[in-house]
C-alpha cells in the first residue's frame, strides 16, 4: 500500500498534484491488459460507454476515419477495474490526503490513439457542478509509458488556488495559458498521478506510433454528498450518450457544453461544435 508521508502530504497541498509510484508490479502489469479488454467490449446499450472521435485517416492525410476516444462507466462491467477502484489501495492514497472517507464519482480511459487529437487547458469541475458543487480528487494511472511526444498530461503548479479565466468555451483562455509554466508529467507504466478538479491542466496530441491508454479514477468525499455516480452516468448518458446510442438527427449540443468541452470528442461533428461555440 502507497504510504502519503507529511512531505508528499504538504506537496500535494502546495502544487496541487503528486507522482507516486506504482502499487505493484502485478497491478501495472494488469491495468494495461484491463484497458485493452476495456477498449474492446462491444457496443451495447445502457452499459459501458464508449465514445469516438474523428482523426486523420492512417491510409491517407486526405481521408478521415472514426476511431475509439474514451469510455466511461465500466467498472461496474469488469471485475478488476471495479476491486481496483474501490478497494484500499486506491482509496487509502486519497484518504491519506483528505483525512475523509472517498467513494468513486467517475471512471473514464482516453485511449490517445495514435495521430488522435489532445485536450485543451481546463479545469474538471465545470464537468462535475451540474450534480453538486463539490471538490473532487482524480488519479491517473499510466497503462503505458505517457511521454511528452505520446501526448502525456502537462499541468501548472499551484493552479487550484489561482481564480483561472475561462474563455466561452469552457476552455482556459489563452492569454492566460501563454503566460504560465506548463509542467509535464511523464509516467511509467503503473505510476500515478493524483490531482484535483480545480488544477489546470491539458495534453498534446499522440505524435508517436503507438497508443497511450490513460486511466482516470475520481472520487469526492462521503461527507460531501455521499456516492453521486448513479446520477452523474444518468445525466451523461441522457445529454452526452455514447456515439453509437446517438439518434442521427441529434447533435446533443447542451451534453457537449458539458461533458464535450475541450475534447477530440467534439470531432464526431462536422463543425467540431464551433457553432455552439465550443
Amino acid at each position: 500500500m502507497v504510504h502519503i508521508t507529511p512531505d508528499r502530504k504538504a506537496a500535494f497541498a502546495r502544487d496541487g498534484f503528486l507522482v507516486l509510484p506504482a502499487i505493484s508490479k502485478e497491478i501495472s502489469h494488469n491495468i494495461e491488459k484491463w484497458a485493452n479488454e476495456v477498449k474492446n467490449l462491444p457496443y451495447r446499450p445502457d452499459t459501458w460507454m464508449h465514445y469516438d472521435e474523428v482523426i486523420k485517416s492512417s491510409k491517407s492525410s486526405s481521408t478521415e476515419e472514426k476511431v475509439l476516444c474514451r469510455t466511461e462507466n465500466f467498472a461496474d462491467y469488469h471485475e478488476g477495474f471495479k476491486e481496483l477502484f474501490r478497494g484500499a489501495e486506491m482509496t487509502s492514497i486519497l484518504e491519506q490526503l483528505t483525512g475523509e472517507p472517498m467513494v468513486l464519482f467517475k471512471e473514464k480511459i482516453n485511449y490517445e490513439q495514435p495521430q488522435a487529437g489532445g485536450y485543451q487547458a481546463h479545469i474538471d469541475s465545470l464537468g462535475y457542478r451540474h450534480i453538486g458543487n463539490v471538490s473532487h480528487l482524480s488519479i491517473l494511472m499510466a497503462a503505458e509509458p505517457a511521454t511528452l511526444e505520446n501526448g502525456c498530461l502537462e499541468v501548472v503548479a499551484s493552479s487550484h488556488k489561482m481564480s483561472i479565466p475561462i474563455d466561452k468555451n469552457k476552455c482556459i483562455q489563452q492569454e492566460w495559458c501563454d503566460e504560465q509554466k506548463w509542467i509535464p508529467v511523464p509516467l511509467e507504466s503503473g505510476q500515478f498521478l493524483v490531482f484535483g478538479s480545480y488544477l489546470a491542466h491539458r495534453s498534446a496530441p499522440n505524435k508517436s506510433d503507438k497508443g497511450q491508454a490513460a486511466i482516470y479514477a475520481t472520487y469526492n468525499a462521503i461527507s460531501d454528498g455521499g456516492d453521486r455516480r448513479e446520477a452523474y452516468y444518468e445525466d451523461r448518458r441522457k445529454l452526452w450518450p455514447p456515439t453509437a446510442e446517438r439518434l442521427p438527427e441529434e447533435r446533443y449540443d447542451a451534453g457537449a457544453k458539458i461533458y464535450g468541452f475541450g475534447t477530440p470528442m467534439l470531432s464526431i461533428v462536422e463543425d467540431g461544435y464551433k457553432n455552439s461555440g465550443l
